[in-house]
């Protein structure tokens, strides 16, 4: 199993013009059998919500793909996986806070991940971002945004009640492209109804993705995400991750539409 990942976070411009760092963060690990990606966004109101989103997106994806049972697991065993580890890598910000006399919650961040395998895998997602999958001969699959009340209110691994807000979606047969992006992306990558992808943005991306190599791909997404057209939509932190399966080319996989 052969993927090319790229991606990028960059800085958004309300960010930019109030002199703050960016606080999305990405990580993956690929092995010959396995793609671990996880995207994550630090809350805006969080004293370390960067360093937050880069602490448990690393942790969380090289620590899973760390699993040498991770391939057998079925849908009870990888949420038991998943909640354990989670919880493992909350207590440490925990401890983290109290060292620096602070909360959990000044490293509030959510969480958009992918764990994929030659014939299936799962999608595990926190708080809003999105997360879509092609999967070879079946249908699409979206993981949306989870917002309360409010559009700009979501649930963090710091929140008191995250486990009652991770969502784990199986994917059943060889998924041969992933899209993860932070909230920053949504409003321009998503449709209106903020129900799949805009196809008339991704799939331009999907081709040009397809005939570059990994630093090209994520110069050019660095690059994309930092256009004024899209300053002039959004000013959050945007963060998009893109994995294509390289035994599957565009004639044989759907574009994500």
């Amino acid at each position: 199993m052969e993927w090319k990942v790229c991606a990028a976070s960059v800085c958004g411009a309300a960010h930019l013009a109030a002199d703050t760092p960016c606080q999305d963060a990405f990580h993956w690990v690929r092995t010959p059998s396995l793609l671990l990606a996880a995207v994550c966004d630090g809350a805006g109101s969080a004293r370390c919500g960067g360093p937050g989103a880069q602490r448990v997106s690393r942790e969380f994806a090289t620590r899973l793909a760390q699993e040498p049972a991770l391939a057998t697991f079925h849908g009870d065993e990888i949420a038991a996986q998943v909640f354990a580890l989670l919880a493992d890598i909350r207590l440490g910000l925990q401890r983290e806070a109290e060292e620096e006399q602070g909360a959990l919650g000044d490293f509030a961040c959510t969480l958009v991940a992918a764990c994929l395998f030659d014939d299936h895998g799962w999608l595990i997602h926190l708080g809003d971002g999105a997360a879509a999958a092609v999967v070879k001969d079946r249908a699409d699959v979206v993981s949306l945004p989870e917002n309360g009340e409010y559009v700009n209110h979501t649930w963090f691994l710091t929140s008191p009640d995250w486990r009652e807000h991770v969502r784990i979606t199986p994917l059943h047969g060889p998924v041969t492209q992933i899209v993860l992006m932070s909230d920053g992306v949504q409003p321009f990558a998503m449709n209106k109804g903020g129900t799949q992808l805009f196809g008339p943005f991704i799939d331009p991306v999907l081709r040009f993705l397809d005939g570059v190599d990994e630093t090209q791909g994520s110069q050019a997404l660095s690059h994309t995400l930092c256009d004024p057209r899209i300053d002039a939509i959004t000013g959050d932190d945007k963060t998009l991750l893109i994995g294509i399966r390289e035994e599957y080319g565009q004639d044989d996989a759907p574009l994500l539409v």
